[in-house]
């Protein structure tokens, strides 16, 4: 027996350097006569190395596989010998595991452990005597590459060609994800990181891969998680928000109760979904951070519109958002770090984006703030259309003194305390808008009493005009002496007494709303204060 390989190896050989001959004098009359006599050597040779590699392949004698492989290698017919594994060996054993019927009952985890078990032993003859190292003389022979992986793509794109499609996102996930672990199972079979890195460069392998349409894939869960979350901007402030919130989330995901506003719950429901485990996919990484960004930039773009939507706006609502917005800012950072831990690499730029990204919500704030301080500051100027009331209430009345201010200052801060006060923003955030209204309101408040004091100034100052031509008309002889007792308080001065109560209530009651006392607030009392005290001097 051992005579009889030799014999076989020596005619391979022959054979081979017979071919070489050929090959240079293709021409010559001789070699054209007798290539009938070499093609039947040929038949005979490739006939007799079929029958004793398929015989040594099934007996699993590596000493008959190895001669076998030798002479493959001395012919220079490597490819026919990996094709005729996989025909003889690879084919008949996976088909019986790739099946329609497998898939739709057992699932495709199922058929990859079935197929892979089986092949640990099928190629283990082969893949161990084609190890790839300068030592080994059986070169050239790639098993895994060309022969056992086409099959299987073969089969698979054949008999389960379902397995590909997008349609249903969750099923074409777990398919997708099943068959990256088979692939790294695979490549552990190979054994050798160059028939790794063969195996992942040969046609079939690209052509099995692109059979998985992850565009279509990223499109369906971009529709199911960037439309949830319009659906709950556009219904942001109704009773649909809650409803709609809990239709486009699962279950598993319980609401944060540090929110004010289910939208913005939604937005962190919203990116954890987009790196849940079931969804995110490592080949489409790049999309998913993209589609994370967005959803945070649309949710900041949506706060800065607010303003445009004043007509159905509740300030109580407005307030709510902003408050909801700086809780974001402080936890969106920490719960994305934790979302792309184990499924980005460790990389400073794109830290730095998803900051950058969470920074910009507090960027539509001002906008905000700008929009609900001047909202409230015209409601509470409102009140200020009293002020020019009060000169009338003391004109030709014979009202006595006032002693204490008008009903309207106590309703002047009352927007305040309802929409600002009262609202959900943090106490630093409730004095800052807080003294804003205030200061804006002091201002107004003071440019009306101005105005009132400059019209009693002209009042007064055209009838002491009038007292001096009257004066005039009058003897030299008449004494003064007698008149120079005390005089109550004109109407003017009655009105400057009010003005000053009012401002002193206002200011006390800014005060007790936690205000400190501002530029505006000491611009109205000087106002008032000086005008009383030059009362004082004149009474």
């Amino acid at each position: 027996m051992f005579c009889a390989r030799n014999l076989f190896e020596r005619v391979a050989r022959e054979y081979s350097q017979l071919q070489f001959y050929v090959g240079k004098y293709e021409d010559s009359p001789f070699i054209k006569n007798i290539s009938p006599r070499i093609k039947k050597i040929s038949e005979y040779l490739e006939g007799g190395l079929y029958s004793s590699f398929n015989r040594g392949l099934l007996e699993k004698n590596k000493n008959s596989i190895a001669q076998c492989l030798r002479v493959f290698s001395t012919l220079g017919a490597t490819d026919k010998s990996e094709q005729l594994f996989a025909e003889t060996i690879i084919s008949p054993l996976i088909d019986k595991f790739i099946t329609r019927e497998n898939y739709q009952r057992e699932g495709l985890a199922w058929i990859y452990i079935s197929i892979l078990e089986a092949l640990k032993d099928a190629t283990e003859s082969v893949l161990s005597l084609t190890i790839p190292s300068t030592e080994n003389e059986l070169k050239g022979f790639d098993f895994c590459s060309n022969a056992v992986f086409p099959a299987i793509v073969s089969k698979i794109c054949t008999k389960i060609p379902s397995m590909f499609g997008a349609g249903d996102a969750k099923q074409f996930h777990k398919n997708y994800t099943e068959t990256l672990k088979f692939l790294e199972r695979f490549e552990q079979l190979c054994g050798y990181e160059e028939r790794v890195v063969k195996l992942r460069r040969h046609p079939s392998y690209k052509t099995f891969m692109s059979k998985f349409s992850l565009p279509i894939y990223f499109q369906i869960r971009l529709q199911e998680i960037a439309g949830s979350f319009e659906y709950q901007l556009l219904t942001a402030f109704t009773t649909e928000s809650t409803a709609s919130l809990e239709g486009h989330v699962t279950d598993a995901q319980s609401r944060d109760q540090a929110f004010f506003l289910p939208v913005s719950q939604m937005l962190v429901l919203c990116l954890k979904r987009v790196w849940a485990d079931d969804v995110f996919l490592k080949s489409l990484a790049h999309k998913f951070l993209k589609l994370s960004l967005q959803l945070i930039k649309r949710y900041s773009v949506w706060l800065a519109s607010l303003p445009e939507e004043s007509s159905e706006l509740v300030l109580s609502d407005v307030c709510r958002a902003v408050a909801d917005t700086v809780h974001l800012s402080h936890q969106l950072p920490d719960l994305m770090a934790d979302l792309i831990r184990d499924k980005l690499p460790s990389d400073p730029a794109i830290s730095a984006s998803i900051q950058k990204s969470c920074t910009t919500l507090l960027g539509s704030i001002p906008v905000i703030k700008g929009y609900v301080e001047k909202t409230v500051l015209e409601e509470c100027c409102k009140q200020l259309e009293h002020v020019q009331s009060v000169p009338r209430l003391y004109r030709r009345t014979n009202k006595p003194v006032p002693t204490e201010a008008l009903p309207y200052v106590a309703q002047l801060t009352a927007p305040l305390s309802t929409h600002i006060q009262e609202s959900d923003l943090t106490t630093p955030e409730k004095s800052e808008w807080c003294a804003l209204v205030a200061n804006g309101l002091a201002s107004r408040y003071h440019d009306a009493i101005a105005e009132i004091l400059l019209s009693l100034k002209k009042t007064e100052d055209s009838l002491a005009m009038l007292k001096r031509g009257r004066r005039s008309n009058t003897t030299s002889g008449s004494g003064s002496g007698a008149n120079a007792s005390a005089k109550p308080l004109s109407d003017e001065d009655k009105t400057r007494t009010q003005l000053h109560l009012d401002v002193q209530a206002f200011i006390v009651v800014v005060k007790g709303l936690g205000i400190s006392e501002s530029e505006e607030l000491s611009r109205l009392k000087d106002l008032v204060g000086t005008n009383k005290k030059s009362q004082i001097a004149v009474t």
